[in-house]
């Protein structure tokens, strides 16, 4: 072939050779776009279907509106997911374990449900049909609050002091104090002096009343109290089935189903602000009653104190007119019969003194009972708007609690420190935290400062309890030492300190040294400054000497006298203590008040 035809058929070749690897690369390269272009449409389609699972087109125009304000460097479901734990945290009180948002909505449905649905319970409970209650028609108007109804029926006495404007006050202080009405549980009937007496035994929520009416010969109501049920008779009615009726209040408990925890929030503190009014005004009318009660009390303690100093002065005097009999009586046995008549004219004379000074005798005691018929009667009318109060509440008033413990030191610290007057060596008896001092004053173990500080101090453990130790949050108490006043005691009776069977003569002047080391003071007699009495036993008087004993020992008759004159001044201090309302402590209990039961001090 020739040269130039061979070298453009190689061309030819070339070209061709070229044209084809080119397209097989075009080819390759379209096949590899469309299968990365497939690969990305599947991608896209996968987000955006994934987009759409998180939120549709219309909630992601406004995720602004439906989440608030996006916080900067998280997301809108973050920001979402961190509102929902405020939310949960606001209800519940805390956030569960990093969880899902359903089981943190669960949780917070099923908590709330469980809240309230015991008040729901109790709200069923109420309006189950039961057998038919005991009833009385004036209790049902009261319990309605149909006061000028319930007053229609009144006599003319009752009218006047009970018109329906107080007789509406009073039953509101009542419920008030002790709760709404429940129900009718019980009706006892009896006769005094001419009258009918219903006790109608009512359950409210707090405790037990009874509604004492009393009806005349025309069954009018001629008499109106509100008294606590006796125990036994609340006893009585337990093995009886509980009534319940239509009338009774109750506080409203929503549908929980529809009911938000604030609604029904917002019920519960209504209802609570009432609750909290009625008791300020019962408070207001109790403060009133006691302040007049004081002042009555004082006024009579006075009176008291004047009548028994006359009755001493006639008493001087009965003793010097007898003398003086008995001086006449042996001068008219001596004389002449002038003297004779002279005398007996002084004796008629001197027994007309001692007639009168007996009738004002007589007299002064008639005043002297009279006053304290007046106190009782006031005591009673105070008993009946509230009972009487507990005479040895300040003795188990707690004085701090333990805020740590030391066991392998074996000391404890207390909240107790000089700004409160404390001072070392200072005891308290310890008494399980979340509970009151104990009556008896017996605590698990008794503990002794030693080191102090402003506002704290340590002390060591003097003695405890192997199965009941020392915790924190534990109380404190201390009869004698009282970090805002100086507590005032009387001393009466006699004491075995050692508990050995002998009297100790010496007793009220120990304890008396153990009162004022603390702090304490004592007094020479009760009054009503007095804050406390240790009361010891009563003096022993053994039978009167007999002529044959007297003769044998003159001063027999002197020791007898003494212990007669001791005697009645042991029962004179023990009887104004309890008209005082001055708490009284035997020697044993005063020991554990004072944290020194476990060791002893003499």
């Amino acid at each position: 072939m020739p040269l130039g035809k061979q070298q453009q058929s190689n061309t030819i070749l070339y070209t061709l050779i070229a044209f084809v690897g080119l397209f097989i690369l075009a080819t390759a390269g379209a096949v590899i776009f469309y299968v990365k272009a497939e690969e990305h449409r599947k991608n896209a389609d996968n987000l955006e279907r994934q987009i759409r699972d998180l939120a549709t087109t219309s909630e992601r125009s406004k995720l602004g509106t439906i989440v608030g304000t996006k916080k900067s460097g998280e997301s809108w479901l973050g920001t979402m997911a961190e509102h929902l734990d405020q939310m949960v945290t606001l209800i519940v009180g805390g956030v569960p374990e990093p969880t899902s948002a359903e089981v943190k909505v669960d949780t917070t449905n099923r908590k709330v449900k469980d809240t309230l649905e015991p008040l729901a319970h109790q709200r069923l409970i109420t309006k189950d049909i039961a057998p038919k209650a005991p009833s009385n028609e004036f209790v049902k108007l009261l319990v309605n609050q149909q006061f000028s109804a319930a007053t229609e029926n009144f006599d003319e006495t009752m009218k006047n002091a009970w018109p329906p404007d107080k007789l509406e006050q009073i039953w509101k202080l009542t419920t008030g104090q002790i709760g709404l009405f429940k129900q009718q549980v019980g009706v006892r009937t009896e006769k005094q002096s001419g009258y009918d007496v219903v006790f109608i035994t009512c359950e409210f929520e707090k405790a037990h009343l009874d509604i004492k009416v009393v009806y005349n010969a025309q069954k009018q109501v001629a008499g109106l109290f509100f008294v606590p049920t006796p125990p036994e008779v609340v006893e009585s009615y337990k093995g009886t089935p509980k009534f319940a009726t239509q009338e009774q209040p109750y506080v409203e408990i929503y549908d929980l189903e529809k009911a938000g925890l604030v609604q029904v929030v917002e019920g519960l503190k209504a209802k609570l602000d009432y609750t909290a009014s009625a008791n300020t005004d019962l408070q207001k009318q109790f403060d009133d009653l006691q302040q007049r009660y004081d002042s009555d009390m004082t006024a009579n303690f006075e009176k008291e104190k004047t009548l028994l100093a006359e009755k001493e002065k006639y008493r001087k005097q009965v003793d010097d007119t007898l003398r003086d009999y008995k001086e006449l009586e042996e001068l008219l046995r001596k004389t002449t019969d002038e003297q004779v008549q002279t005398l007996s004219a002084q004796l008629h004379e001197e027994r007309t003194n001692l007639r009168t000074a007996n009738q004002e005798l007589l007299k002064t005691q008639a005043e002297l009972k009279e006053s304290e018929e007046l106190m009782r009667r006031a005591q009673q009318e105070l008993r009946e708007i509230k009972p009487a109060p507990d005479r040895e509440v300040a003795a188990f008033k707690p004085d701090g609690k333990i805020i740590l413990i030391d066991d392998q030191a074996k000391v404890v610290h207390l909240s107790i420190g000089s700004d409160d007057h404390a001072y070392r060596g200072l005891r308290f008896t310890v008494y399980d935290r979340n509970t009151s001092v104990t009556k008896g004053g017996e605590g698990k173990a008794e503990v002794e400062i030693f080191d102090i500080a402003k506002n704290h101090s340590a002390a060591r453990i003097i003695r405890s309890e192997i199965n009941r130790p020392i915790l924190e949050g534990d109380i404190v108490a201390n009869l004698i030492w009282d970090r805002s006043k100086i507590n005032i005691f009387a001393i009466a009776g006699d004491f075995d300190l050692d508990n050995d069977g002998v009297i100790d003569f010496d007793a009220v002047e120990k304890i008396t040294v153990l009162i004022e080391k603390w702090g304490g003071k004592v007094a020479d007699d009760v009054s009503i400054d007095t804050d406390f009495l240790v009361l010891g036993r009563a003096p022993i008087v053994f039978r009167e000497p007999a002529r044959e004993e007297i003769e044998t020992d003159p001063t027999a008759m002197q020791r007898y006298n003494a212990l007669l004159r001791r005697l009645d001044k042991y029962k004179e201090v023990q009887s104004r203590a309890e008209a005082l309302w001055i708490p009284i402590f035997n020697y044993e209990r005063f020991l554990y008040f004072i944290g020194y039961k476990g060791t002893g001090v003499f």
